[in-house]
């Protein structure tokens, strides 16, 4: 009898370090509120078999979205975004199988369903063959997807790399996906012989399934006004022009339109009629200019990079620094200060008015072209699949299109005489102005990653104290007072940036509570159990001092800790009946259930230091 247990102990310690060769950690990709992981099988001719694969190996990557976020599957349903892996072994593309997904009310359509993946979710990738023994092939794959919560989505494309571990694992039929990997199978043997009958009803003899790159290659699309679509550079250039002129009159206008206000009534602080028309058109036309050098540095940018149209603002920290940017605009209506450069302030006389009108037609390009408009979408289409030539031709023509009513502006000065002349209105209007950017920065606010919301509204706390504090120093840099404050305030204001934009801290290595998971440890593990919540500012200072990720990493692989986190941001029944039989109903707190004595859980009350949790734990280990 002990013979035969010690041989199913053995078998279990060797299975369970062949899993942690082969299945990889889980990675996090920056912001982003996903994580994945990679893990390996080598299938047995039983479970072949059973899921109808035709290669000896399996590949399975674990998509998991964070708490209160879910994607799409691969066929999602009506208006919404299907999730897409491409995946290669040594530059070979590979067949990828998603299993079915859960049933949700699509938000679009009252009555009607999408199929979403929701937690950890396994995408499968069957290897024709095995790699000689030894061989550690390299993995590459994209993965494309929409993540969503339930008040903002987020596109995502990500690549990702892995090598494929050796020896690969085996029980695959025991893993709990298994069920999922049979109905993938199932779903893709369906879809290949509905392939198979459609080929050779069209006279095609190849029916070998196709993989993920070429799934949409039979499509032949047929367009609702195909005089709109383009084939030629002369019509791309022509239909540009228009389509950036009307570009201005769609709701992309409607975050700038404040700066545009700046253009319109630029020269109203002027008394004099002759120096008032000559301001107005200088403003008007360099004000054209940046809008023409933006979208010529955007067509270098998308030939370069493949980038698509508005994809600039998938970049969290770009949307950062454009708040920022517009917020400090806005400051500087309600005469918080004055900024050297770039001033919508429309009656004191501009130090460099040129640089001005420039700065300000670059920033009101860049805040209005993250969406289409009519015509611009064949235009587009055609063009940003071409030479970057071509796509910094078509560009510049879209340029010249959108700063089309500004050029006018600037031949016909006189038209400056329709605006009414200077006095207390343009105060209020500066007031007016100052509140659309705050709205602005609201809207932008809107489309950041909910993770960089915080240190978004931490930079903007940082940018408003430094604009007060140059506001306070006045004009110039003449005295020595007016340079130290100023420079003062340009070093806050960069630690600030610092503090936002600096990369995410590595999560603490714990899991969520849950009575059942601690009850199943107790006794086995000394379990470390962390009550906290975002409302409690102790246990923040705990976490960024005691409760770092990287020493509870070193105290879980020290001590063999189980360590769970009790979160009370929300209402969490469980958790706070836990904390009641630990004899406390405030936090912070922390309670190390020991492995041999679990019922006599050692509890830290309040703060605590490094040396004082070290000291716990290792008088727990003594029990």
């Amino acid at each position: 009898m002990s013979r035969k247990f010690l041989t199913f102990l053995v078998s279990i310690i060797i299975s369970t370090c062949c899993t942690s060769l082969t299945a990889s950690a889980m990675e996090r990709h920056g912001d982003l509120p996903l994580g994945t992981q990679w893990t390996a099988f080598e299938l047995t001719p039983a479970e072949l078999q059973q899921t109808g694969l035709m290669g000896p190996g399996l590949v399975v990557l674990f998509v998991e979205p964070d708490r209160g976020w879910y994607t799409y599957t691969d066929q999602p349903g009506e208006d919404a975004k299907p999730t897409r892996l491409q995946a290669s072994m040594e530059t070979k593309p590979l067949t990828v199988l998603y299993p079915p997904g859960v049933a949700k009310e699509n938000p679009l359509h009252a009555g009607k369903q999408v199929f979403t993946y929701i937690g950890r979710t396994p995408l499968f990738v069957p290897l024709p063959v095995l790699p000689p023994s030894g061989d550690t092939p390299r993995l590459a794959a994209q993965l494309d997807l929409l993540l969503c919560s339930q008040d903002k989505c987020l596109p995502v494309r990500i690549k990702l790399e892995s090598t494929l571990p050796a020896p690969l694992l085996r029980d695959a039929d025991k893993q709990p996906w298994w069920p999922q990997l049979l109905a993938a199978a199932k779903i893709a043997s369906t879809s290949t012989r509905k392939s198979t009958q459609l080929s050779e009803t069209m006279g095609n003899p190849d029916t070998m399934p196709r993989t993920e790159s070429s799934a949409w290659a039979d499509l032949r699309p047929r367009y609702f006004q195909p005089e709109l679509e383009v084939s030629g550079l002369v019509k791309a250039v022509l239909l540009g022009v228009l389509a950036g002129f009307i570009l201005n009159f769609m709701p992309c206008v409607l975050p700038v339109i404040s700066i545009k206000l700046s253009a319109l009534l630029a020269g109203g602080g002027i008394e004099d009629a002759a120096r008032r028309r000559s301001g107005f058109r200088r403003h008007n036309l360099f004000f054209a200019f940046g809008i023409m050098l933006y979208f010529l540095f955007l067509g270098g940018l998308l030939g370069v990079t493949g980038l698509a149209w508005g994809q600039i603002f998938q970049q969290a920290n770009v949307v950062m620094l454009l708040i920022t940017l517009v917020f400090i605009l806005s400051l500087s209506l309600f005469g918080v200060f004055s900024l050297p450069v770039i001033d919508l302030k429309f009656g004191q006389h501009a130090t460099h008015p040129r640089l001005q009108a420039l700065f300000t037609g670059l920033l009101a390009t860049l805040l209005a072209t993250p969406c289409s408009g009519p015509l611009l979408g064949g235009v587009l289409g055609w063009t940003l699949m071409q030479p970057a030539w071509i796509i910094s031709s078509v560009l510049a023509a879209i340029g010249v299109g959108m700063a089309f009513p500004y050029l006018l502006l600037s031949l016909y000065p006189d038209l400056a005489r329709l605006f009414p002349k200077p006095g207390s209105w343009t105060g209020h209007v500066e007031k007016a102005v100052g509140l659309f950017l705050a709205g602005t920065c609201l809207y932008l606010l809107s489309i950041l990653p909910t993770p960089r919301l915080m240190p978004t509204l931490v930079l903007l706390w940082f940018a408003a104290v430094a604009g007060w504090a140059w506001g306070v120093a006045g004009p110039g840099f003449d005295t020595l007072r007016n340079r130290s404050i100023k420079i003062a305030a340009l070093l806050f204001f960069a630690l600030g940036l610092w503090l936002a934009l600096r990369p995410p801290e590595t999560k603490a290595p714990l899991e969520p509570f849950a009575t059942a998971a601690l009850r199943e440890r107790m006794g086995r593990q000394t379990v470390l159990v962390d009550f906290t919540a975002d409302w409690c500012p102790s246990c923040k200072a705990l976490e960024q001092t005691t409760l770092t990720p990287e020493r509870l990493r070193a105290m879980k692989n020290r001590f063999d800790l189980a360590l769970m986190k009790a979160d009370l941001t929300q209402s969490n029944p469980d958790a706070e009946r836990l904390l009641e039989a630990l004899g406390s109903k405030s936090i912070p707190l922390l309670a190390v259930f020991p492995k041999n004595a679990p019922n006599e859980p050692l509890v830290l009350r309040d703060l605590f230091t490094p040396a004082q949790l070290e000291e716990a734990l290792t008088s727990t280990a003594r029990q």
